[in-house]
């Protein structure tokens, strides 16, 4: 019988990570910047615990990762990530990320492409990064501090949810990441680049949007996820902004299981 994983604190460098299900079937599910594995709570009740192995994890800063320092780079998080997958026992797996770490799933799948079976990025940051604007970027980086620049910014990405739905994430946001891992996170997000790295990786890809996520929207995704990877496909969520997993939790469990179980054939 096969013992299932307990939710563990990070330790000599291996992440920490929240698993849920007991499934043959291997999934590493990565959070965003703002928040960590407790992003997907909503989600947790409408997922296979029969058919999936879900490993939530909190990178170097988040959650049960926290008090774990680092460079806080791209080629770190995908390091730390296949190193937990090699703790895990996995010789391949699914891959999730979302926001910031839609880039880890490239970066993980172009590293290792023949570990990761498939891979979903959700309202996804690519390879290409995120060039802000200098007033962009001055705001993203006020969010780092100041709450109600936060609470605007969760408003805007989901299209204008509740003040009590943006109050929460806030509170969220500042007990689940550690203050020093945010801008150093944020200089990730604006420099990185490595799309020559992902061109024509054959990686089969669900790239998920919500209609109501301004500037992660189709075009941008056409432009990005799909012009790279030859098995990409797009599937944009009706009525829903940037956290379908908090915002419509079993219809994007129904899209993600799809399409795992369709790739674990």
């Amino acid at each position: 019988m096969k013992v299932p994983f307990e939710a563990r604190s990070a330790s000599d460098a291996i992440l920490g990570y929240v698993p849920y299900g007991n499934g043959p079937i291997h999934v590493l599910v990565m959070h965003d910047w703002l928040g960590d594995h407790s992003s997907y709570d909503a989600l947790m009740p409408w997922l296979d615990d029969q058919a999936f192995t879900y490993i939530f994890v909190d990178l170097r800063g988040y959650g049960r990762s926290i008090e774990l320092s680092g460079e806080f780079t791209v080629e770190e998080i995908a390091t730390d990530c296949l190193m937990l997958a090699d703790h895990l026992g996995w010789t391949s797996f699914h891959v999730v990320g979302h926001s910031m770490t839609g880039m880890i799933t490239q970066r993980i799948a172009a590293d290792t492409p023949s570990r990761v079976t498939s891979a979903i990025a959700v309202c996804p940051v690519s390879a290409a990064g995120n060039r802000l604007s200098p007033d962009a970027l001055a705001f993203f980086a006020s969010t780092i501090e100041d709450d109600d620049a936060l609470r605007r910014l969760f408003k805007f990405v989901t299209g204008g949810l509740s003040d009590g739905w943006a109050n929460r994430k806030v509170r969220q946001s500042r007990d689940t990441v550690a203050p020093a891992c945010r801008a150093r996170y944020l200089e990730m997000l604006i420099t990185a680049n490595f799309v020559d790295d992902v061109r024509g990786l054959e990686t089969p890809y669900l790239v998920i949007i919500g209609d109501k996520d301004p500037g992660l929207d189709s075009e941008a995704m056409t432009r990005t996820f799909l012009a790279w990877h030859p098995n990409a496909e797009l599937h944009v969520i009706p009525n829903c902004g940037h956290y379908p997993m908090q915002e419509c939790p079993p219809h994007f469990a129904s899209i993600i299981e799809a399409f795992l179980k369709r790739s674990a054939i």
